[in-house]
C-alpha cells in the first residue's frame, strides 16, 4: 500500500543516532525529496507513520502497513545506501533479487546462503511485485554478491548472469535512475 500523496510521517526513537548519524538520516530523506515527489515529514497527529528505531538489524515492512510501523536501523545499518534501501521498503518496494523475473538476470547459489536467510532470495509471484521498470543491477534494492553468505570472503550468494559481481548496498550512495522512475510511477509523480 502506498502513502497517500507521497507524504510519509516519521518518528525518530531516542537512541537512533547511536546507530546512524542525523546527517545520514536527513540526507537520505532529502534525496527522496530531490529526486521524487516523496516527502518524509516529522509526525504530528497522523495515525499512520514509520517509527525509525535502533533495533536488531536493518529492516522495514514493505509499503504502508498502518499505525506506527517499525523501520529498524540497528548496529551496522548507519550507511547512506542502507538507509535509502530501508526507506524504499517502507515506500512499497521489495528486493530486486525477489522479482518474479529475476532468474533471467541472476544466478542464486542457495548452498552458500546462511541458515535462515533463504527467504531473502525467494522469488515473488508475478502478482506480488512491482515490475515498473526492467531489472536493474544498480538498484538500491539489490543485495551484493556476498550478502548473507556463510563465508563472506569466499562464497557468493548470487551473481548477475555472465558472472557479474553485484555491489553491496552499503557501497551505494543513491538510488539508481530506474529506482527513481519506479517511485515516480508507483506514486504518480512522473512530471
Amino acid at each position: 500500500m502506498v502513502w497517500p500523496g507521497g507524504i510519509v510521517p516519521y518518528v525518530l526513537d531516542a537512541g537512533i543516532t547511536k546507530t546512524v548519524s542525523q546527517a545520514i538520516l536527513t540526507n537520505a530523506m532529502w534525496i527522496y525529496k530531490r529526486d521524487t515527489c516523496i516527502r518524509f515529514v516529522p509526525r504530528t497527529t497522523e495515525k499512520d507513520y514509520i517509527r525509525i528505531f535502533p533495533g536488531q538489524g536493518c529492516y522495514s515492512h514493505v509499503g504502508k502497513t498502518g499505525d506506527g510501523q517499525p523501520l529498524s536501523l540497528g548496529e551496522g545499518c548507519g550507511y547512506m545506501g542502507t538507509v535509502i534501501h530501508e526507506l524504499a521498503h517502507a515506500l512499497g518496494f521489495f528486493h530486486e533479487q525477489n522479482r518474479s523475473d529475476r532468474d533471467d538476470w541472476l544466478t542464486i547459489f542457495w548452498e552458500n546462503i546462511k541458515e535462515g536467510m533463504a527467504p531473502q532470495f525467494m522469488k515473488l509471484k508475478p502478482d506480488q511485485n512491482q515490475l515498473l521498470t526492467p531489472f536493474d543491477y544498480d538498484s538500491i534494492m539489490l543485495y551484493g554478491s556476498y550478502t548473507f553468505s556463510k563465508d563472506r570472503r569466499n562464497l557468493k550468494t548470487m551473481v548477475g548472469k555472465n558472472n557479474m559481481f553485484l555491489k553491496d548496498v552499503i557501497t551505494k550512495y543513491r538510488m539508481s535512475p530506474s529506482d527513481i522512475i519506479r517511485i515516480k510511477k508507483l506514486y504518480n509523480c512522473e512530471n
